[in-house]
């Protein structure tokens, strides 16, 4: 009794001295949200600028060839490679007294042959006159072979006076005969002298044609790149003379990826007043868009306004997978620059900045706010939100995404800043918008719809 008392006791004591007493817990408190650094979405009202980069190549350079056999009798002093020349001026003689006898022996030929030809002509009113009086003389003679025929048949005649009579009627028709047929041959004659006439005649002009080619003039005012000939020499029909390289307009040669062309295929079209431009009206291929072209000379940056107005081929460049273009730069834009600053010429590379003007609406974000899978994190309701875009052009430091493809909105809140943990629905916080249209980004300070080729391009073709 008494070990089972100990036993007891010992126990109680061990399970007192062994125990703690628990402790109160305090309830969790709620996850804090993550602070996040967010910017606005903004909506691209500006043109989108292509930038790529191109050559100065001439507008037109016209090549004359001697059109004539002959020498040289005359060559304008100014026409020297790099020289210039005024529209209208006379470049080149070739002798020209040959020529000049030429047309004088042919003009001889057409008026011998008009005298040939009127003298046919009055040899057809002589005969048509005479048939007329053969025909009268003819009608009498029947009217005595009637009248002898009855006087025959009343015996009141001899049959050899009506004999007699029937050989006149026969020869007078005889005569008729004649006579008519003489009228269809001069008909003939005279034809063919009308066809002599006018063969003479174009013969004169062709030797007038020639006459006139033996003097070449300048078709348009500009410089003169190639003259082979020299004075006294003797040169062939189809001899190359002269080129010249036509001052005012001057065109960039440039390249631009398939999808940057899409772009310029889908721009709307802007009002131009340009005449260099309107002549391009009729050209279906493509939309004339404007282009600013970029030179550097002598430290100085110059901007001339053009526009790109054509495709140079049919499709891709096989080598460079591009497509070329041609930037037209109209002369009064040259001439005017010209005035204060180092001229454009040919040869010059340049940069190029083609501002489409796109069919849909645009949006623009921080770059940073594009993540390595493709997806923008958005601020919606206190939660982040992953979205996926396709970024159509990116650079300095901003992205353009379509706003019809994508499932953003302009003022939407897209997160900058990296987050630990990311996924959706992660609460988070935003610490302080930022204006996209405002902020300037270190890597570069232009306008924010710019693009150029060493961009990241993408996105679905307009």
């Amino acid at each position: 009794m008494l070990q089972t008392i100990i036993l007891v006791g010992s126990a109680v004591a061990f399970y007192a001295m062994g125990s703690t007493p628990e402790v109160p817990r305090k309830p969790r408190a709620a996850a804090k949200a993550t602070v996040v650094e967010v910017a606005e979405v903004q909506s691209l009202d500006g043109p989108l600028s292509i930038e790529t980069t191109g050559e100065v190549v001439p507008h037109r350079v016209l090549s004359l060839a001697s059109e004539v056999q002959g020498r040289i009798v005359f060559k304008h002093p100014n026409l020297r490679v790099g020289e210039q020349v005024e529209a209208g001026e006379t470049l080149i003689k070739i002798d020209p007294q040959r020529f000049a006898l030429a047309v004088q022996c042919l003009e001889i030929t057409v008026n011998q042959a008009a005298t040939t030809l009127k003298q046919l002509q009055q040899d057809q009113a002589n005969l048509t006159a005479q048939t007329s009086l053969a025909r009268k003389s003819h009608q009498i003679l029947i009217d005595d072979v009637e009248r002898i025929h009855k006087l025959h048949r009343s015996q009141a005649t001899s049959t050899s006076e009506l004999g007699a009579a029937e050989k006149l009627e026969l020869d007078a028709r005889l005569a008729i005969e004649q006579l008519v047929g003489r009228g269809r041959s001069l008909e003939i004659q005279i034809a063919e002298q009308e066809l002599a006439n006018k063969l003479a005649m174009v013969q004169l002009e062709e030797a007038k044609l020639d006459q006139a080619a033996a003097e070449i003039k300048a078709p348009v005012s500009g410089i003169v790149v190639a003259a082979p000939q020299e004075e006294h020499s003797m040169v062939q029909a189809g001899d190359a003379l002269l080129s010249i390289e036509e001052s005012g307009c001057l065109e960039v040669h440039c390249h631009l990826k398939l999808d940057e062309m899409a772009w310029v295929w889908g721009s709307r079209a802007t009002t131009s007043t340009d005449s260099a431009v309107q002549s391009f009206d009729g050209d279906k291929r493509i939309t004339p868009v404007v282009a600013d072209v970029i030179y550097n000379a002598a430290g100085n940056s110059h901007t001339l306004h053009g526009h790109l107005v054509r495709q140079h081929g049919a499709g891709l460049d096989p080598t460079t997978r591009t497509i070329a273009c041609r930037v037209l730069i109209d002369g009064n834009q040259i001439e005017s620059a010209a005035e204060y600053q180092i001229p454009l010429m040919t040869g010059m590379f340049v940069n190029v900045q083609v501002q489409c003007h796109p069919n849909r609406p645009l949006l623009q974000l921080p770059e940073q706010g594009i993540r390595t899978d493709g997806c923008v994190w958005l601020v919606r309701h206190g939660k982040l939100c992953a979205v996926p875009v396709k970024t159509i052009h990116s650079r300095g430091g901003l992205a353009i995404v379509e706003a019809d493809a994508n499932n953003i909105r302009p003022q939407d809140k897209v997160i900058i800043s990296p987050v630990a943990n990311a996924k959706d629905g992660l609460a988070v916080r935003e610490r302080e918008a930022r204006n996209v249209a405002t902020e300037t980004f270190p890597s570069d300070n232009i306008r924010p719809a710019m693009a150029e080729h060493t961009a990241k391009v993408g996105g679905v073709s307009p």
